[in-house]
């Protein structure tokens, strides 16, 4: 098989820009903004606090602890998207949704993205793998071999659009959620 004049660009490019229309306003409410900047490329103008009073109304968020992961997603379909969760899921399931056009949420540990090194490996070491954090994987561009790249994300808890990582370091972060990720049909 050959790779030759393949794809390597599944999704949006690595632009590494600030958005302050990325940021989320409150230090819990990731999993709503992500599901906000969704439903707003969608062509529903929906805000944040909208999104997080509904989400509270329904039980899906609690102020201080943010959303479960089992609700990651709900918001969505409460306004009529289709959503898939996936636990345990892969590379090649981003990339089949991202290569679809589908949005796609994740949780990960943001330690691991924002400030990688000895200290998130003792973390993981003493507390095990937990993931703090949900954001939306925005596209992937690997090398002209496929066994590197960069992972393109779009993160509420920095304001970036299509910050790129890494792939080992996305899927260090990533692993920590055990792999969840809701992808939006």
């Amino acid at each position: 098989m050959t790779t030759e004049n393949a794809t390597t660009l599944f999704g949006l490019p690595t632009e590494n820009l600030f958005s302050e229309n990325v940021q989320q306003q409150y230090d819990d409410t990731c999993a709503i903004k992500s599901q906000e900047l969704i439903l707003n490329s969608a062509g529903l103008n929906l805000t944040e606090d909208e999104l997080r009073n509904e989400a509270y109304q329904n039980g899906w968020y609690k102020p201080g602890q943010g959303t479960p992961m089992e609700d990651v997603g709900k918001l969505l379909e409460n306004h009529g998207m289709d959503v898939t969760q996936i636990e345990h899921g892969s590379m090649y399931n981003l990339v089949s949704e991202l290569s679809k056009g589908h949005p796609v949420i994740v949780g990960v540990d943001s330690g691991e993205l924002w400030n990688p090194g000895p200290d998130e490996t003792f973390e993981d070491l003493l507390r095990g793998q937990q993931a703090d954090h949900a954001l939306i994987v925005g596209g992937m561009d690997f090398n002209e071999d496929f066994t590197d790249g960069i992972v393109n994300i779009i993160d509420p808890g920095t304001g970036d659009y299509c910050a790129g990582y890494p792939i080992n370091q996305f899927e260090d972060a990533w692993d920590d959620s055990g792999n969840f990720m809701v992808s939006i049909n």
